[in-house]
C-alpha cells in the first residue's frame, strides 16, 4: 500500500505583519507559525513579557546612605532582602547590590590590611630609631 503523502509545508509563514510585509517565521500549523496560528498566545507572552521587564520605582525603597562598613552592608542587604520579598525591588538590582557588596568587603578587608601593615611599619621604624640610638 502507497504512502500517503501530505502537502509539504511552505518555507514560511503565510500571514502578513502588522506593517503587511510577509511574516518570514517559520511555519507551525496549517502553514501559519506559533505566533499566528494563535494570536491570544502571542499577547499573552507578551504580557508575561512585560511584568518581567518591568521598571521598578525606587520611590517606594528605603533610604539608606551609602555604606562605610561591614554593618552598614549588612543592613543593606537585609533590607534588600526584604524589598525583593515584598516586591518592590527588581531581583536584577538586587543582584547588583549583592555583587558590589561582594566588592566592597574585598575592598573593606585591602583597607583594613593596608592600616595594619602601615602601623606595623611605623612601629619597625621607630624600633629602630631607638635600638641604634641606644648603640
Amino acid at each position: 500500500m502507497p504512502l500517503k503523502r501530505s502537502k509539504p509545508l511552505p518555507a514560511q509563514c503565510k500571514a502578513t505583519t502588522p506593517s503587511g510585509e510577509p511574516c518570514r517565521a517559520k511555519p507551525h500549523k496549517e502553514g501559519l507559525c506559533f505566533f499566528h496560528s494563535d494570536p491570544k498566545k502571542a499577547a499573552e507572552l507578551g504580557r508575561k513579557g512585560g511584568r518581567r521587564r518591568a521598571v521598578y520605582r525606587p520611590a517606594g525603597l528605603k533610604e539608606f546612605a551609602a555604606p562605610r562598613s561591614a554593618a552598614d552592608l549588612r543592613d543593606l542587604l537585609a533590607q534588600s532582602i526584604i524589598e525583593i520579598r515584598s516586591g518592590k525591588l527588581d531581583p536584577k538590582l538586587a543582584n547588583s547590590i549583592s555583587y558590589l557588596g561582594a566588592g566592597f568587603l574585598r575592598a573593606l578587608e585591602v583597607s583594613d590590611l593596608e592600616t595594619r601593615l602601615q602601623t606595623l611599619e611605623e612601629r619597625t621604624e621607630n624600633d629602630d630609631g631607638k635600638s641604634q640610638a641606644q648603640s
